[in-house]
Formats: structure tokens, C-alpha cells, sequence
């Protein structure tokens, strides 16, 4: 039987319902939002399990068990895994959005397992020994919570240095996985290896860039197949120190193949050895990109222009001494509003100390850079195996 003012009745109790909802659902979202930035998100489990994953994360020397592997404590580390710092990450976040640079790659905390920065795994107090892990949760959960955010991030190791075990997040919190490689060292004292007859021995480093342990270039690709992560190197490139290879066509052929085989997204260093450029057309060299620590658009075309293309991405730094804030990112970030390179972005945790120097390119015998140029061979080396 119908009764006289039930429908309108019905109607005022599901507005009643609905709006109690969405006030509950406001002020729900707008608690989680307050307790994450006040710093205590909710972090999920990792998912990552398998004797085979467990087996490269212990790959390397030290390990957390060997006496001098924690070295001293960072407060600054503590206090970001803590989420004392989310909330300038969360306003970084809106400034890319708002800046048309919602896809960026974040390459957070670079070469941690090495010890040579401030944020490294080895900083942890021992007590704390996943501080590094926690930091790295509180970042990420931080800068994908902004609205319109699409970022992704890239956990980058370098080779050969400490075990990686105390520093990776999980793949819940990582979108690639990389690391930094270039045409130096591996030899006795810090020096390039040497032929018996004393030429550079190419074969032997790049036998020493494949088998590294963690990070070399067979570590990596192991361990994004175990993850199901794509590659970025995000560094890479010949070396012109008395420390490297010189004018390695032999590293360059094998690393420009290696990037193809595996899928990987590589970023050659330019920094002060490409001549600027406008635009330069030309095909797209997918894949491919150009790093550098004060990197600029016309830099990034410079070395497209060299390779008779244009390349897909370009890697650029927020200041390694300078806090996080709008007006630090700002001065990096203006140049590469409308540039058209998907954007791989360096940021740290928190600044790095004056005394830690950051690489900014190898320079030749006098301490001048050396330009791409010079060498037709290196570029034609270089146009083969990436075009």
C-alpha cells in the first residue's frame, strides 16, 4: 500500500545517508592526510620473497655484521625515516604537478649502499639498521599521495660497494631499479687495469662492469627480472681521468648492446662535453637520454644533435646542498616545464655536507673537459649502437 509522503521521506534519509558519508569520507582522508605529513603513514608489506632475491641483496662486502659497517650515525637519516620530512616532499610534489612535470622519475637517494654520502645505508645508527628502508617509505607514500601525481621512482646503487640488503624498500615502494656505471677504476689502488705489456686492459674492465657484485651490469639485470622492474642507468659514459678508459670504443659498442638487450633506459654523462644546441630533430632514440649534475635543455639537444637524433629522456639534479624546498627546485625545475624530455630527477633526503664532493665529469689530462666532438670515433660508436 502506498502511505502518503514516504517517497519524500526515503528521499531526506539517503541524503542524510550520503552526506553523513561523504563528511566521514572528508574528514577520514583529511586525518590520514594530517597523520602522514605529522609522520606515521601506513606502509604495506613488500611482497618480495625468493632465495634467489634473498641471495642478491646479501651480495657484497661489508655486510651489516662486520665490525666498522655502521659508520656515524645521521641524525638528519633518522629523523626523515621518522617523517619529520614529509611534508617538504609533499610540497615538492605539488610543484611538479603544478609545473606540468606530474610523470617525473625520481631518483631518490642515489649510490646509498656506497658511503660516500650523507643519506647512505651505512649511516643508520646500528640499532636502526633499516633507516634507510623507512625514509625511503615515507618519501614515496608522501609524493604519490599529492593529487594528480603520477611519479615514479628509482632506486640507483653503485657497484661493487656494500650489500644492498639494508636498503631495499621493497618493490611496493620502487618503479626501476638502476645503477651508475662508468669506464674507471678496477684496478689495483684505485687505477684502470692494465695489459701485461701496460695497455688498458678494456677487456678486463668491462669483465669487471658485468660481474660487480651488487650492481654490476649481470647483478642488475638478475635482479629486475626477480622484481619485474625496468632498467635506468641514470649515469654513464667514457672516463677521461689518468683512472679510465680513455677513448674506450670496446666499452662503448658492448654498453650501447647491453642497453638494448636488456631494455634498459640509458642516460649518457654530458656534463661540459657536448657543445648546446636548439633543437636538433631527427628520429627519436628511444630509450636514450642525457645526465648531467647542472644539466640544461640545450645540453640534453647538444648531445642529440651529436647522435643525429633527439633523445627521450634527460637526467638533471636538485642541488646536493640545498634543502628541499619550492624555491631550490624552482631554479632547476623552470627549464624543463615545455622542454619535451620525460624528466629523471635527482633528489636527496636532506643536504649533502660541503665536504662530500659530488661528481660532475670526468675531465682530461689539465683538468679540461673533453669533448664528444673530438672523438668521431666514440660518436660513431655511439650512433650505431643507439640508433
Amino acid at each position: 500500500m502506498r502511505q502518503p509522503g514516504t517517497r519524500w521521506l526515503v528521499l531526506v534519509v539517503c541524503v542524510a545517508v550520503i552526506a553523513g558519508i561523504g563528511a566521514l569520507t572528508r574528514t577520514t582522508w583529511a586525518g590520514l592526510l594530517k597523520t602522514h605529513l605529522d609522520g606515521s603513514p601506513t606502509v604495506t608489506a613488500t611482497g618480495d620473497a625468493g632465495p634467489g632475491l634473498a641471495a642478491l641483496l646479501a651480495d657484497g662486502t661489508p655486510d651489516k655484521t662486520a665490525s666498522g659497517y655502521f659508520e656515524s650515525s645521521s641524525s638528519a637519516l633518522v629523523a626523515t625515516a621518522a617523517g619529520a620530512d614529509n611534508r617538504k616532499f609533499y610540497r615538492l610534489g605539488e610543484l611538479l604537478v603544478r609545473d606540468g612535470l606530474a610523470d617525473t622519475v625520481i631518483n631518490l637517494s642515489r649510490e646509498m649502499n656506497g658511503s660516500w654520502y650523507a643519506w647512505s645505508e651505512r649511516h643508520a645508527p646500528s640499532s636502526e639498521p633499516n633507516a634507510f628502508i623507512l625514509a625511503w617509505r615515507q618519501v614515496v607514500t608522501t609524493m604519490r599521495s599529492v593529487p594528480g601525481a603520477h611519479f615514479k621512482f628509482l632506486w640507483t646503487i653503485y657497484p661493487g660497494a656494500a650489500a644492498v640488503a639494508e636498503c631495499w624498500p621493497g618493490s611496493a615502494y620502487v618503479d626501476y631499479v638502476g645503477t651508475d656505471v662508468f669506464d674507471w677504476y678496477g684496478g689495483p689502488h684505485n687505477t684502470y687495469p692494465h695489459t701485461a705489456a701496460g695497455a688498458l686492459d678494456w677487456a678486463l674492465h668491462w669483465q669487471n662492469t658485468l660481474t660487480a657484485a651488487p650492481g654490476g651490469l649481470n647483478w642488475i639485470a638478475q635482479f629486475a627480472k626477480l622484481t619485474g622492474k625496468r632498467i635506468i642507468i641514470p649515469e654513464w659514459g667514457l672516463d677521461f681521468h689518468s683512472f679510465g678508459g680513455q677513448d674506450d670504443i670496446y666499452f662503448l659498442t658492448r654498453m650501447t648492446t647491453w642497453l638494448k638487450e636488456n631494455n634498459a633506459i640509458g642516460l649518457y654523462w654530458e656534463q661540459d662535453h657536448v657543445t648546446p644546441a636548439g633543437w636538433p630533430g631527427g628520429p627519436l632514440l628511444a630509450g636514450q637520454g642525457a645526465s648531467a649534475q647542472f644539466n640544461t635543455p640545450r645540453a640534453v639537444n647538444g648531445l642529440g644533435k651529436l647522435l643525429g637524433g633527439h633523445v627521450q629522456y634527460a637526467a638533471v639534479y636538485l642541488r646536493d646542498k640545498d634543502t628541499v624546498s619550492g624555491a631550490t627546485a624552482q631554479s632547476v625545475l623552470v627549464h624543463w616545464e615545455k622542454a619535451g624530455y620525460r624528466l629523471i630527477l635527482g633528489v636527496d633526503f636532506f643536504p649533502n655536507p660541503p665536504a662530500t664532493k659530488s661528481y660532475s665529469g670526468p675531465p682530461e689530462p689539465g683538468d679540461k673537459a673533453y669533448q664528444l666532438s673530438d672523438y668521431p670515433d666514440a660518436i660513431a660508436a655511439l650512433k650505431q649502437g643507439l640508433g
